[in-house]
């Protein structure tokens, strides 16, 4: 099977419908809680069983990105509630990833001595569906 090389010019994230304008970079882990099942007398694990799933991810922005500035502000939990959605394409070559109930964890902004600024938006998912 050959490898995908997705186009980040190409490529798109989405906030609610609102594309984010300077991105620099996205980056999310999906982490699976993981237990051990053991047995009395057994020196070899008999299994293991799944947990929590939890996502979290970061977007990487030139300057700043309106709607996630709006979203941080907001105190009521609906409104601040956000979907995610990216993009990537290679020519005719397609996947989305969907971020399902997102909600900002905080923000970082930097200035470096080139005078451009980039925002940081930290954010966590209930669920990512991937669809080639």
């Amino acid at each position: 099977m050959a490898i995908q090389a997705w186009s980040a010019r190409d490529s798109k994230v989405m906030v609610d419908s609102h594309e984010v304008t300077g991105l620099q970079s996205i980056e999310f882990k999906e982490d699976r809680s993981r237990r051990d099942i053991q047995a009395i007398g057994e020196t070899l694990r008999q299994g293991v069983e799944y947990g929590v799933r939890v996502i979290n991810g970061t977007l990487r922005v030139q300057s700043s990105c309106k709607p996630l500035e709006e979203k941080l502000q907001e105190d009521d939990l609906e409104k601040a509630k956000f979907t995610l959605v990216a993009q990537l394409k290679k020519g005719d070559q397609s996947l989305n990833i969907n971020f399902q109930d997102c909600y900002l964890d905080n923000r970082e902004f930097t200035m470096d001595v080139n005078g451009v600024g980039v925002a940081v938006y930290s954010f966590s998912a209930t669920n990512v569906d991937v669809k080639f």
